[in-house]
């Protein structure tokens, strides 16, 4: 029977993977999420770092699904597959050539680009610039002979007609919800836990000494739904080593089945910020970047600390994403400096009672315009004064540098490692029968 998906990938359980066993099924796609729900359950799989495609193959759009990553986010390799289901087979080559042309290597990219196909044009078998200038002479009202920005591929000259627009930029947020595949499983919540363990966690986390730095207390979560507390406080930053160590002890036998239960730092306000569910590589980088702001020379330490009083987070990289801004914010913490971010405020800062007799608004000295991006916060550090909107540098954890990242967990699958599992999962098929024929054009198609 002809395989009418776009491409399919095998779906795998990544714990099993790094144990030598690769656990996972062949997915078609576009799939819905009933559909993956289905396949989570089969594979074990109820946490979405636990999830990663170990192959891609595709009868009619190989070229574009070797592009596709083993980590790449499924709602967004559900939403590609889905884009190209309604190209026709010209449109899917210039989407391939533009992914050559421009060297793209991240999926968001690749759907972007099927979002402005209209806006490219190939010339088939114009392969140099003597052809191409040919071409132009003998069409010249045709807008190759003004428009220079394009390249030479295997199947023409592929050219810009319009201005690209960023249509798709990786918030996933923009992925229609029909598109989605993730189950929505249910985080880990301390408050779910019985409540004589909840009474155990609060005692130990009240009678752990307070230390100077970044510290936090790693958990076992299964163990804690047993009513049993298998943790350890953890100086941050470190490295895989260390947490390797330290998950041996608390004997997490699943990279992904930890929690962290409480937060130490110098820093005020920054340790309630921190949810339980936060990613440890994601909270070795920002111990990192505490560390820079400690060290540094202005008030950055200071502004960060009126920012988390100031601005709600809605997880860790909103605080990354703080840090990264402190230059976008100016603190005035003097008497003087004080007055004058209150006059040019005026009423729009609520100041609390106890500053009413140092500080007053002065609504005619107001002489400077107040900018769109411009506002003021009071905080313990004093009047928090936004210059400018900051800028969104982090958006997901793909977005920590590999030299943070702490969590043993592969990064890079090996194809020919990820072939040689493929080929031996069907060879040990426990039985006879499933040895189908679909099974045996798959082990062709891998061997291929």
């Amino acid at each position: 029977m002809q395989d009418n998906s776009v491409f399919q990938g095998f779906v795998a359980n990544l714990a099993q993977y790094q144990k030598g066993k690769l656990h996972g099924e062949w997915v078609s796609f576009p799939t819905d999420k009933r559909k993956m729900e289905d396949v989570f359950t089969r594979l074990g799989i109820t946490q979405q770092e636990n999830v990663f495609v170990a192959e891609y193959k595709s009868e009619q759009n190989q070229g574009l699904a070797n592009y596709l990553k083993p980590f790449a986010n499924l709602d967004e390799v559900n939403y590609f597959a889905e884009l190209l289901d309604f190209l026709d087979e010209k449109e899917k080559g210039l989407v391939l050539m533009v992914v050559e042309w421009e060297r793209l290597d991240d999926i968001y990219q690749y759907i972007n680009v099927i979002h402005n196909v209209d806006k490219y044009q190939l010339i088939p078998n114009i392969y140099n610039p003597a052809s191409l200038k040919e071409y132009t002479k003998r069409h010249p009202d045709e807008v190759t002979s003004k428009i220079h920005l394009g390249a030479f591929c295997d199947i023409g000259y592929i050219y810009e007609t319009g201005e690209i627009e960023m249509i798709y930029d990786g918030n996933r947020d923009a992925i229609p919800k029909n598109c989605r595949v993730y189950a929505q499983w249910e985080p880990f919540q301390q408050k779910n836990l019985p409540k004589d363990t909840q009474d155990k966690i609060k005692k130990l986390l009240e009678n752990s000494p307070k230390v100077e730095g970044f510290h936090a207390y790693i958990a076992n979560s299964v163990a804690l739904q047993e009513n049993e507390i298998k943790g350890e406080w953890v100086s941050l930053p470190t490295d895989l080593e260390a947490i390797q160590e330290l998950f041996e002890r608390i004997e997490l036998n699943n990279p992904f089945e930890y929690t962290c239960l409480s937060v130490q730092s110098d820093v005020k306000g920054l340790g309630e910020k921190i949810d339980t569910t936060i990613h440890l590589d994601l909270l070795n980088y920002m111990a990192e970047e505490m560390e820079r702001l400690e060290y540094s020379d202005d008030d950055s330490l200071a502004i960060f600390e009126s920012c988390l009083e100031a601005y709600k987070v809605n997880g860790g990289t909103d605080i990354l994403n703080l840090i990264e801004n402190t230059d976008c914010f100016r603190l005035a913490q003097d008497k003087h400096s004080m007055q004058e971010v209150a006059n040019k405020y005026m009423g729009e800062m609520k100041l609390p009672k106890s500053l009413s007799s140092h500080i007053h608004i002065d609504i005619p000295s107001a002489e400077k315009e107040i900018k769109r991006d411009e506002a003021a916060y009071y905080t313990k550090n004093g009047f928090l004064e936004r210059l400018r909107l900051p800028t969104e540098y982090y958006k997901s954890l793909e977005d920590i540098p590999d030299r943070s990242r702490i969590v043993p967990v592969i990064k890079e699958i090996s194809r020919e490692e990820v072939k040689k599992s493929l080929l031996a999962t069907l060879e040990n098929a426990k039985d006879a029968s499933e040895s189908t024929k679909q099974n045996k054009k798959t082990k062709r198609d891998i061997e291929r």
